[in-house]
């Protein structure tokens, strides 16, 4: 039996019996588990990606993250410098192929959640007519609480 564990992230050795990276919060692995897995992002890495659309754009740390989420997933994607006009003002964007898009963005979607749990909250509490800040009473086109002034909606 395997005396060390190791974070598929960062790539520090941990004692057995530790469960999570203290660096980085990843779930680690026996040794055999992190090899194949990185032996399964390779194969996603080295995978032609045809026909591709950007579903995030980010700065690097962001798009990193989600980029090795999707590689984990089993999702090809392609993570490059933004080469626009640069009026996003995000220099990074993820790209998949079109057959991927859906499940990426699905995917991208469920991996905020778990990274903001706190989003999920405040559109529960906006969803049963309660400002999440103070608790008062908001209407479903409400732009902002008129109590405390949050702002519930973003009008372009």
């Amino acid at each position: 039996m395997s005396q060390i564990k190791i974070c598929p992230e960062c790539n520090t050795e941990f004692f057995h019996h530790v469960q999570n990276c203290t660096d980085c919060g990843a779930d680690l692995l026996l040794p055999e588990e992190n090899r194949k897995l990185q032996e399964e992002r390779e194969q996603c890495r080295e995978k032609m990606i045809e026909n591709t659309v950007t579903v995030k754009e980010g700065d690097l740390d962001w798009i990193d993250e989600l980029y090795n989420m999707l590689l984990d997933a089993k999702v090809p994607c392609v993570m490059k410098a933004n080469t626009g006009c640069g009026c996003s003002g995000q220099p990074y964007v993820l790209l998949v192929s079109k057959e991927n898009a859906e499940n990426a963005t699905g995917l991208i979607e469920e991996h905020y959640a778990k990274v903001h749990p706190e989003i999920k909250a405040s559109n529960e509490l906006v969803d049963q007519g309660k400002c999440p800040a103070c608790g008062s009473p908001v209407g479903p086109n409400d732009p902002e609480c008129r109590d405390c002034g949050l702002t519930l909606m973003i009008i372009e």
